[in-house]
């Protein structure tokens, strides 16, 4: 995705922003607030803050027809995902949260199968792996972090 690209708010997304008829998700629900139509998609990230994985959120939101990103044509978002992209995200946020602890969920991560349901299910293994060995509270930062990448799953 193209990190100067600016993000605008459809029809959709603004009429859930006044309604909230369809229930989007309170995560989805904070990112589409801070699109305001001039920042690209580098500053809303930096808006979002470290612990929100804006990008990832905005292909949700872009998926569900809620903003549009410049330059990118809704297909875009609904051809096939990169698997191992987001492997390569989890692992990042992986050493990020873990940091000298990370060694044996990368592993795991890496070895993940290059389908949906292989990297859904090992995400969830890592987390039972970190809340057993290292720290329920790091198993919880994990799991949240993680989300936003594997929401476009």
């Amino acid at each position: 995705m193209d990190k100067t690209a600016t993000v605008r708010k459809t029809d959709k997304g603004e009429e859930e922003l006044r309604s909230r008829t369809l229930g989007l998700a309170k995560e989805l629900r904070h990112v589409l607030i801070l699109v305001d139509g001039r920042s690209s998609v580098e500053q809303l990230a930096e808006k979002g803050g470290q612990d929100w994985d804006v990008q990832g959120r905005l292909v949700e939101l872009a998926r569900g027809g809620f903003v549009s990103i410049a330059g990118m044509s809704p297909e875009v978002f609904e051809s096939d995902i990169n698997i191992a992209a987001i492997r390569d995200q989890l692992v990042l946020i992986a050493e990020d949260v873990l940091g000298d602890d990370a060694t044996k969920v990368v592993q795991k991560l890496n070895a993940a199968p290059e389908t949906r349901e292989g990297l859904l299910h090992v995400a969830a293994q890592c987390k039972k792996l970190v809340k057993l060995l290292i720290d329920e509270s790091k198993a919880e930062e994990l799991e949240r972090r993680c989300q936003g990448a594997l929401a476009v799953l």
